[in-house]
């Protein structure tokens, strides 16, 4: 078994297969298009990311790996951390002695909340990258996607703010055991409430990259990434109690605070990108 997506506070990775991640970075480690420091880096690798080994053994230090973004190169094998299979590969399904369900007493929110405490990272095959602008397209879209799979979306990230006493998480009222919301926007100028796009980290997945040296809380989250653009990674959700809250389903209505019942819930991985120009 082997990790699902780590994070630092200010750096991000896709999810991968659980049976074929290799290693992580340990270490600030430039990816490199040969086994040297001759040419110029590909980019900076920060702690957290992880990579598939494409060779396990070393050249001239180096390990011949593949990012979770899909880009070749080499990476100096004294930043690079090779994982064993006694890893575990995410968190416990009961967290704060809450089961997957929650504590809902309707069988639609039980359901409901089964999908919301996810505690696996979806496979690459199940991950579709999804344009922001796709989301936000208007229109009724409650079948537009699938909470069968798994889905990247970049976005600015215009707020990190702590949820609501929810059945999800057992009526837990300490922020650190609450969701945490995120809400992307296509750009800095873009953010009416009825254009924001809401994905969730959850508690169980906050601790469990707390466990691995990443600090998912909703402080380190803003210092990493509010006001800047994120790529995230996770479950796609439909977060159906939220359809009159949406004005992809409830057009015109004056208390729309998001644009869609859709989610990334929960969240698996977050990566800093650049902005588009």
């Amino acid at each position: 078994m082997r990790l699902p997506t780590l994070v630092l506070a200010a750096l991000v990775t896709a999810a991968v297969p659980l049976s074929a991640q290799d290693a992580v970075v340990s270490r600030n480690v430039n990816l490199r298009n040969d086994p040297s420091t001759d040419n110029p880096r590909i980019r900076l690798l920060l702690p957290g990311a992880e990579l598939f080994l494409l060779d396990t053994a070393k050249t001239d230090g180096y390990y011949h790996v593949r990012t979770m973004a899909g880009e070749e190169g080499w990476a100096y094998g004294a930043r690079v951390r090779i994982l064993d299979d006694e890893v575990p590969d995410g968190p416990p399904e009961v967290f704060n002695d809450c089961p997957m369900e929650g504590n809902a007493e309707r069988a639609d929110i039980r359901t409901l909340n089964i999908l919301k405490n996810r505690n696996t990272a979806p496979p690459p095959p199940a991950i579709d990258t999804i344009a922001l602008e796709a989301i936000l397209q208007p229109g009724d879209d409650e079948t537009r996607f699938s909470s069968a799979a798994g889905a990247v979306v970049t976005g600015y990230v215009f707020d990190v703010k702590a949820g609501s006493v929810e059945s999800v998480n057992c009526g837990a009222t300490t922020v650190g055991l609450k969701d945490a919301h995120i809400e992307l926007t296509l750009d800095a100028a873009d953010t009416l409430p009825e254009r924001r796009f809401v994905v969730e980290v959850t508690p169980k997945w906050r601790t469990y990259m707390a466990e691995q040296g990443v600090d998912w809380s909703n402080a380190a989250l803003r210092s990493a990434i509010e006001g800047k653009c994120a790529e995230i990674t996770g479950w796609m959700f439909w977060d159906k109690p939220h359809r009159a809250d949406a004005e992809n389903t409830d057009p015109g209505a004056g208390n729309n605070w998001r644009a869609t019942a859709w989610e990334i819930h929960p969240v698996t991985g977050i990566r800093v990108v650049a902005c588009p120009s």
